[in-house]
């Protein structure tokens, strides 16, 4: 199932005894363009501690009842590595996170979630197993070269998107999925001469982007996007439609890899 961003934030994440709180945050690595965490609102129960939950740590999600059912319960997440609101998200405070909670880390092993493409649902709960996670320094240094973790709301609000030849518009949501938590398509609102209001692209095709200044270049034509399908509101996309919108791009769809 495909899922706006912007929908998440009415989910309530729950404990195994009781409610923790609604998603306040995404973050995402700029490498692989895959949701790492969930960020949570729980001002009323630990004011001023940012609460970060990986994927890893999910049970089930009631679409229906808008909520996240976690594998933790409420006393390890209050006791989870502190973070104060506004201090950045480091690696080093990635491995104490991934330790404390004994999750595998994502940026070993190749593929989206290490050594699997999806996240292993549930925690490792035995402090002992937490410990025997590996912990290889070199490779973290060397992957904290080719990826950052970042707000999913600094794409959201800010950035530009340009076809190879032309600027196409301004980024509105994203579309998550939520087996690997891959970022799908950027849900970009269109400028000017464009038939629909909004065109689905995906950040793999992205060619480079521009951080400081908020612009991201696809490989693209402002013609292929002009006459390409898109959607004239946030709606359900079904795998026909992405089927349709791959095809007319000329590109290769995620489920034949």
């Amino acid at each position: 199932m495909l899922y706006y961003a912007s929908s998440l934030n009415d989910y309530q994440l729950k404990a195994s005894d009781g409610e923790l709180g609604k998603v306040k945050e995404l973050f995402f690595d700029d490498k692989q363009w895959v949701l790492r965490y969930f960020g949570v609102d729980t001002r009323k129960w630990l004011p001023g501690k940012k609460v970060l939950l990986s994927p890893r740590s999910f049970q089930t999600i009631d679409d229906e009842n808008r909520t996240i059912e976690l594998s933790s319960d409420k006393e390890t997440v209050r006791n989870s590595p502190s973070l104060d609101e506004g201090s950045p998200l480091s690696r080093e405070y990635e491995m104490t996170l991934t330790r404390y909670y004994g999750w595998a880390p994502y940026w070993t092993g190749g593929l989206l979630w290490g050594r699997q493409d999806v996240p292993l649902v549930g925690a490792i709960t035995n402090s002992d197993q937490a410990r025997d996670l590996p912990e290889n320094r070199e490779e973290t240094l060397a992957e904290e070269l080719t990826h950052n973790l970042r707000n999913l709301d600094d794409l959201t609000d800010k950035f530009t998107v340009h076809a190879s030849d032309g600027k196409i518009g301004t980024i509105d949501d994203v579309l998550l999925d939520g087996e690997n938590w891959k970022l799908r398509y950027l849900v970009v609102k269109n400028g000017q001469g464009f038939s629909w209001e909004y065109s689905l692209l995906s950040p793999d095709w992205t060619q480079s982007v521009d951080w400081v200044d908020y612009n991201l270049y696809l490989d693209v034509t402002q013609e292929a996007v002009k006459n390409g399908p898109g959607i004239s509101e946030k709606k359900e996309i079904t795998r026909e439609t992405e089927q349709e919108l791959h095809t007319s791009y000329g590109k290769k769809t995620y489920w034949t890899y």
